[in-house]
């Protein structure tokens, strides 16, 4: 048996994660990159450089997520999974390491347990205090991609900036919240 590491963390390994897409729907766009973020806060990002790096960046997806046993995301049930779970499909790979884990959608959590007027991630990061960039926003990204293919540097760096930002301010939600979701989710060891 191997010993731990100190940045090791015995339990339940939790991870948040993001998708950048050329579009919502996952039969006409591509993924642009992928997001993740430990519950300590480190960042990592998978960047598809070209559409033809796809699979590549896919699989490279599956093989880090397999170690973690909870998936938080923002809007995840109605975009990021089924988004992922397409190109997957499409690619041939194996959706196991996607489906297996846990999945908890921090804004049908929100919908569904606090009374909000607006509850996009932006209206509730204020609510709760967080400071959200709105600099670049998600509907950015596909024009973005065009010019960072062409060779921008400066729009790869921006699409990769909203999407740690995005992160950190689900995971800043996610730990403000975590004592009502412990309360309602009993099921989850966090």
């Amino acid at each position: 048996m191997r010993a731990l590491q100190k940045h090791e963390k015995v339990g339940p390994r939790i991870c948040f994660l993001d998708v950048e897409a050329t579009s919502l729907e996952a039969d006409v766009g591509t993924t642009v990159g992928i997001g993740l973020m430990e519950d300590d806060g480190r960042f990592s990002y998978i960047s598809v450089d070209r559409p033809e790096l796809e699979k590549n960046r896919l699989k490279n997806f599956l093989e880090r997520l397999e170690r973690h046993h909870i998936i938080v995301t923002w809007n995840g049930k109605s975009f990021d999974i089924p988004f992922l779970v397409s190109r997957i499909i499409k690619h041939g790979l194996r959706v196991e390491p996607l489906l297996s884990a846990y999945h908890l959608d921090m804004a049908e959590f929100v919908k569904n347990n606090l009374k909000l007027s607006r509850t996009d991630i932006f209206h509730v990061s204020k609510f709760l205090g967080i400071r959200k960039d709105v600099a670049t926003l998600g509907q950015d990204v596909p024009g973005l991609y065009v010019k960072a293919m062409k060779g921008d540097r400066v729009a790869v760096r921006r699409i990769e900036r909203h999407c740690r930002d995005d992160l950190n301010a689900l995971r800043l939600i996610f730990l403000k919240l975590k004592p009502l979701v412990k309360l309602l989710k009993p099921e989850l060891p966090i």
